[in-house]
C-alpha cells in the first residue's frame, strides 16, 4: 500500500470520528479520495454519498435510544433533500461528463474542459471543488457565529409558527439535497447550520437528527450512482474503507459526551476553513 493510500484510509478514520462527535467531517471525504486515491470526480461524490450514509447510520442508531433524534423535522428536511438528491445523482450529475470522448464513442483519459474563464480550463472535477469550497466556507461563517449570530434557541418555533418553519425546511430541504449531491457531501456540513441558526434547535437534537439524514438520502443517492455507473464501482475498496469509518465513527460516539460541543464546534470550523482554502488554492492557483 502506497503512502498516498494510507494517508487516505487515515483521513477515512478521522471522518468517522468527527461524524460521531459533531456530524460533520465528511468535507474531507471527497478531497481525499480525488487528490490522493486518485479517484475521478463521479465516482469520488459516490464514494462520498455511500461512504457518508453507512457511517452516519452507525452513528445514529445510539443517538436514537437516547432520544437526540426529532423524526417529524427528520423527515419534513428529509424528504426534499431525497427528492433533490435523487434528481442530481440519478440523472443531472451524469449528463455532465468527466472525460472527453475519441471518434469512436469511447470515454478517453483527457478530463473534459466545460468552458473557459480568462485563462482557466474549467473541468467537472475543477467546478464540483470550487462549488465545494465555497460551501465550506459559508459553512466556517455559521459555525463561527458570523452568520446569525443574535438568534436564539427557538424551541417552540414549530407550534408558534408553523408555516415558516415549514417552508424553511421544505424550500432549504430541497437546495441542500440538490447541492450536496452536486459535490458528494452528506449535507452535514449546511444541515447542522440550518437547523442551529434558522430554526434554533438544540444541539444535541441537530446532531442525531442530522445524522438521520444523511444515513437515509446519502445511501438512496448512491442507488441513482449503482443504475448509471454501478460498473465503475469497486465495491471491494469501498467494504475496506466503510468498516474503517465506521470504526471511527463509533470511536466518535463515545467520546461526543465526554467533550465540550462548542470546543468541538470552533476547532472543526478552523478546519473547514483550512480545507476551503487548499482546495481554492489548488484548483484555481496550482491548477
Amino acid at each position: 500500500m502506497e503512502l498516498f493510500e494510507i494517508i487516505g484510509y487515515l483521513i477515512g478514520l478521522l471522518v468517522g470520528v468527527t461524524m460521531g462527535l459533531i456530524v460533520g467531517g465528511g468535507f474531507m471525504l471527497l478531497p481525499a479520495l480525488i487528490y490522493l486515491l486518485d479517484c475521478e470526480s463521479t465516482l469520488a461524490t459516490a464514494y462520498t454519498l455511500i461512504l457518508i450514509g453507512s457511517t452516519a447510520l452507525i452513528g445514529v442508531l445510539p443517538r436514537i435510544r437516547q432520544q437526540e433524534v426529532d423524526f417529524r423535522m427528520a423527515l419534513t428536511l428529509g424528504i426534499p433533500i431525497l427528492i433533490g438528491t435523487l434528481l442530481v445523482r440519478g440523472w443531472l450529475t451524469h449528463l455532465i461528463p468527466d472525460f472527453e470522448v475519441d471518434s469512436a464513442g469511447n470515454e478517453t483519459s483527457i478530463p473534459l474542459v466545460l468552458f473557459q474563464l480568462g485563462g482557466l480550463q474549467v473541468t467537472k472535477q475543477m467546478l464540483v471543488l470550487v462549488v465545494f469550497a465555497t460551501v465550506l466556507l459559508a459553512s466556517f461563517a455559521s459555525m463561527m457565529g458570523w452568520i446569525g449570530k443574535n438568534l436564539k434557541p427557538r424551541p417552540d418555533f414549530r407550534t408558534e409558527s408553523p408555516t415558516t418553519y415549514y417552508v424553511i425546511l421544505t424550500s432549504a430541504g430541497f437546495f441542500i439535497g440538490v447541492l450536496s449531491a452536486f459535490i458528494g457531501a452528506g449535507g452535514g456540513v449546511m444541515v447542522v447550520p440550518l437547523l442551529v441558526v434558522a430554526i434554533g434547535s438544540p444541539m444535541r437534537t441537530v446532531i442525531g437528527t442530522s445524522l438521520a439524514i444523511m444515513a437515509g438520502k446519502s445511501t438512496l443517492g448512491f442507488l441513482g450512482d449503482v443504475f448509471r455507473i454501478g460498473d465503475k464501482i469497486e465495491w471491494g475498496f469501498l467494504a475496506v474503507f466503510a468498516v474503517v469509518m465506521i470504526i471511527g465513527v463509533l470511536i466518535g460516539t463515545s467520546l461526543s459526551r465526554r467533550i465540550s460541543v462548542k470546543k468541538l464546534r470552533q476547532g472543526f470550523a478552523w478546519l473547514v476553513l483550512a480545507m476551503a482554502i487548499f482546495i481554492f488554492a489548488k484548483e484555481l492557483v496550482f491548477s
